[in-house]
């Protein structure tokens, strides 16, 4: 009997237990509803329209437009050097002075040699009238006319001869003055005063244009295929467009117009050169920003100038291989949009090839938390990028466009590297190890 009773008890206690445990949706907590209902807010900004032409980044030089070896043109000692090591000169500004003292005995010589020729031939002339007259009265020979006239001319000649030294007398003079070839700027000297100048081997010194100046790039023929299409149905030349560049980690704020290109692609690296001129004035401190022999970064247009739509960086959303955006309905529920990109704008702005519309409005933050069909509270927000972008040359992009340099990310890039050389380098001598082995 009292087993039983306590078997009855132990089955009425699971069955309360059991109840216990059960929910009661109909009486759930109406705060806990309310949140799964409530609206996320988002950041929502709306699709921008600009005027933009697509570039490629490519490394390229600059090359002085003029550059001259100068040396002398008449051989000599150097008397004196007349210009400081580093400035700019002048188109015909005296740079070197040699000893002219022979040459000028030399033009001495060759002009008495035009003053007796001269007296001569007045001789000559002289007796050729002397001889014509005589023989209208038969006073003499027809023969002795002709050597009179053989006489003369003979001498005419030796006198044009004369002057002709004399010519290249004042020119090997001139030639003691060294002057520049063009104007530019100086190098130091390459002799001193008293050493014996070679005509036509010693250098002497050099003079580079600066102002303009060229800048040559290489372009892919990929790159170039799709200028080339781009441009012909705009109906642009290809011959004159103009490209930006900038030096180290500057920015691209120089530009120079294109106005040459090679006319055949090179056959081992794949590329055609082309040339740009680039005007590089005088800075208010005396010197010039731009000097032959830089590296640089060239952006190359593929494209003509277009209309593009453009959202911030941060509200691309990677898919596996799909990029998406998430794009706010009228309703305010989110839909997810795929877009083909176009590239990025030096403000962080990407540019959206296809999948937008001007005036779409996307979401750029807390999407991660988005799901399709989620309804948003959208915080109008400008269209303007918030990423800061380090790129792998330590060069960071900041939210306003502005460029800075990050010494600390680069090193850390450097030294990844090193890591993994270093790894793979260990990696080899333990195989070397295993065959000997």
């Amino acid at each position: 009997m009292k087993a039983r009773n306590l078997l009855a008890l132990t089955f009425i206690v699971s069955i309360t237990l059991l109840t216990g445990c059960i929910p009661d949706s109909g009486n759930a907590p109406q705060g806990r509803k309310d949140e799964a209902d409530a609206a996320l807010p988002a950041k929502v900004v709306p699709t921008i329209s600009r005027r933009i032409i697509d570039y490629v980044e490519l490394t390229g030089r600059t090359a002085a437009v003029e550059s001259v070896d100068v040396r002398a043109q008449v051989s000599g000692y150097l008397e004196q050097i007349n210009f400081q090591a580093g400035s700019f000169v002048q188109k015909g500004q005296t740079l070197f002075t040699l000893d002219s003292r022979v040459y000028r005995a030399v033009l001495a010589q060759r002009k008495s040699d035009v003053a007796a020729k001269s007296a001569d031939l007045q001789h000559l002339e002289a007796e050729l009238a002397r001889q014509r007259s005589l023989i209208d009265k038969n006073a003499t020979s027809q023969q002795q006319l002709e050597l009179a006239l053989a006489e003369r001319d003979k001498c005419a000649a030796e006198l044009e001869a004369a002057r002709a030294n004399v010519e290249r007398a004042q020119i090997d003079l001139d030639y003691a003055t060294i002057v520049s070839p063009i104007a530019g700027q100086v190098s130091r000297e390459q002799i001193t005063v008293g050493n014996l100048v070679t005509s036509g081997s010693t250098t002497l010194t050099r003079v580079v244009a600066v102002d303009p100046i060229h800048v040559f790039f290489d372009v892919d023929e990929r790159t170039l295929l799709t200028f080339r299409r781009h441009m012909e149905a705009a109906n642009a030349s290809e011959n004159a467009f103009e490209i930006k560049f900038a030096i180290g980690d500057g920015e691209f704020d120089h530009t120079a117009t294109v106005d040459f290109a090679e006319p055949q692609i090179n056959a081992t690296t794949g590329t055609l050169e082309f040339r740009a001129v680039a005007q590089n004035p005088l800075k208010s401190n005396g010197s010039r920003e731009l000097i032959p022999g830089l590296r640089l970064k060239a952006l190359f247009p593929t494209s003509p100038e277009y209309d593009a739509i453009l959202v911030p960086e941060e509200a691309i959303v990677t898919d596996q291989n799909v990029k998406r955006v998430w794009r706010l309905a009228a309703d305010n529920h989110v839909e997810s949009v795929p877009v083909t990109l176009g590239p990025i704008q030096s403000d962080n702005m990407r540019v959206v090839a296809t999948g937008l519309n001007l005036g779409d409005r996307v979401i750029t933050d807390n999407l991660l938390k988005i799901r399709p069909d989620s309804v948003i509270e959208p915080i109008l927000a400008e269209p303007i990028s918030e990423t800061r972008i380090t790129r792998e040359d330590g060069t960071v992009v900041n939210p306003d466009g502005s460029v800075e340099y990050d010494g600390l990310y680069e090193w850390s890039v450097e030294n990844q590297k090193d890591n993994q050389a270093q790894s793979h380098e260990e990696y080899e001598n333990e195989e070397d190890n295993a065959k000997n082995a």
